[in-house]
């Protein structure tokens, strides 16, 4: 599995949690936002609403304030009475005077039929109009208002008195109400912003657009959001345009879009300031780290030489120092663990959590060796000399005697004593006894001109004692019995290049190896003569 550094992994989770808050920031502000403005439009296109209402409201009371005034002109009653073009002439007089007010003017006789009007020469066929509302006709729509001309409670006429419904009227809606304002009917008849990027051109076209059941609803024009409420303009009886009042969610969300923005930016200096301190940090994190790190493959190599050198005050300079006092005793304990055997080794490990081996008894092949002539070999020597050479010997044979599986138990001055256990114990042991003999052959030969270096050795399976010898304050894990001195002295009574077998031991490997019957050997220490097998 491919791991991940630890430096990465501060870095990552580092960033990420920091940019996790900056963008769950955002989100909040954002939302926050969106709330404030959604409210703040709604508020604001309900004023808008109320305030176009109250601009058709006062619309309508002045048109019906003017109808009023011409109807009650005792010239229009007489004109009433004659010729239509004399009432025409009339109106259009009127409407001269007062343009910047009145954009129609329409005369009805008794009946309700249009005597004249302003607008075109024909006077159609209009129905009488309720008292207040919307006028439909071909030059336009109108706010209307219709008021009795009447003398002596005898009502001779009516007068209409109307003022356009167009793009200046939104215009003048979105100058009240600070609100974009569009007025549809079976066309648009009043804009205040481009027709051309209204997506609806008709009331129908709104409706299908736009959920009738959503009081306040959003639109896109040209590319930009909007929020629109709708009402209608005129009364019952006659048309009913809608008036569209809208705010652009968009320019109600640039302030804070500013603001978010600016948010962003410092996001991300917070952000790039953020995993530049985390870098740093997981380096002089991860820096003590490495070096425990290289510090526990070299133990593992088994250079106990090795020293961490980090020089910090907090918890790693403390584990730090914790590992070199670590390598400091694991040193040391290399260093003894020279001088005891394996099986010495082993008994302390396996009697860690408890009391010492008092001793066992178990069926072991041991194992003697024993230099010829050494003193006489060393007589010349200087001491150093001396020591070189005995190491060299002795090295020889304990690297055979591990390679076999056996265990050095002692040195004692030129003797090796190992043990071998398990079910090929002799045979390991008469192997090893071998390649001893053949590998002093081959020193021998690569010191021509000097005394040769030869080895007797001895082996014998059998009992032995095995346990923990010594005083309360010095202890040897070691063998003891019979065995162990019978096999001391048939590795005395061996020659050089020799090596003597006990019966016991021969008859493990009868058959395997090459072995010849010798004498019984009268031993110190047995009552009777021992049966022994020479090899070599």
């Amino acid at each position: 599995m491919q791991s991940t550094s630890l430096r990465r992994k501060i870095l990552v989770y580092s960033s990420s949690l920091l940019v996790a808050l900056i963008v769950t920031m955002l989100v909040y502000v954002n939302f926050q936002a969106e709330a404030f403005v959604d409210e703040r439009l709604e508020g604001d296109l309900q004023r808008g609403r109320e305030l176009v209402a109250g601009a058709e409201r006062q619309r309508l009371d002045s048109m019906g304030l003017t109808a009023g005034l011409v109807a009650s002109f005792p010239s229009l009653k007489a004109a009433l009475t004659s010729e239509a073009l004399t009432v025409r002439d009339f109106l259009q007089s009127y409407q001269r005077e007062n343009s910047d007010q009145l954009d129609l003017l329409i005369a009805f006789d008794g009946e309700g039929r249009v005597l004249a009007r302003t607008d075109q020469a024909d006077p159609g066929d209009i129905p009488l109009p309720p008292e207040t509302g919307v006028l439909t006709l071909e030059s336009g729509n109108y706010h209307v208002a219709t008021m009795p001309a009447e003398a002596a409670g005898f009502v001779f006429g009516y007068v209409l008195a109307g003022i356009r419904i167009d793009d200046t009227f939104a215009r003048d809606l979105n100058e009240i109400s600070s609100d974009d304002i569009v007025i549809v009917s079976d066309r648009v008849i009043g804009s205040s912003i481009l027709q051309s990027n209204l997506p609806w051109k008709t009331r129908a076209e709104w409706d299908a657009v736009i959920e009738s059941n959503v009081s306040q609803k959003a639109v896109t024009i040209g590319g930009e959001t909007y929020e629109a409420v709708a009402m209608l303009f005129g009364g019952a009886g006659g048309p009913r345009p809608l008036a569209v009042i809208m705010q652009s969610h968009d320019r109600a969300m640039l302030p804070y879009r500013r603001i978010q923005i600016g948010l962003l930016v410092l996001g991300i200096i917070a952000a790039t300031g953020g995993v530049t301190g985390s870098a740093v940090l997981a380096r002089n994190l991860t820096a003590p780290v490495a070096k425990l790190v290289e510090g526990t493959r070299q133990v593992a190599a088994g250079n106990f030489e090795y020293r961490l050198d980090v020089r910090t005050s907090d918890e790693i300079g403390v584990l730090a120092g914790s590992f070199n006092t670590m390598i400091q005793g694991l040193r040391e304990r290399s260093d003894m663990q020279k001088f005891v055997s394996q099986s010495t080794v082993d008994m302390i490990q396996a009697n860690a959590q408890k009391k010492i081996s008092a001793g066992e008894k178990l069926i072991l092949t041991i194992f003697f060796s024993d230099m010829r002539g050494f003193t006489a070999m060393t007589e010349n020597m200087s001491p150093e000399e001396t020591v070189t050479l005995l190491n060299s010997c002795l090295s020889l044979q304990a690297k055979r005697v591990k390679k076999f599986g056996g265990d050095v138990d002692k040195f004692v001055g030129d003797c090796v004593v190992a043990l071998f256990d398990g079910n090929d114990m002799a045979l390991n042991a008469i192997r090893c006894a071998v390649e001893i003999h053949k590998a002093l052959g081959a020193l021998n030969a690569s010191r021509p001109g000097e005394a040769a270096v030869r080895v007797g050795v001895g082996i014998v399976t059998g009992e032995v004692i095995l346990g923990s010898i010594g005083s309360d304050d010095r202890l040897d894990f070691t063998a003891i019995g019979s065995n162990v001195n019978l096999c001391s002295r048939l590795c005395s009574q061996a020659r050089a290049g020799e090596t003597l077998l006990s019966e016991s031991a021969y008859e493990l490997v009868a058959g395997l190896v090459a072995a010849q019957k010798i004498e019984p050997l009268t031993v110190k220490g047995f009552s009777e003569p021992v049966s022994v097998y020479r090899m070599g």
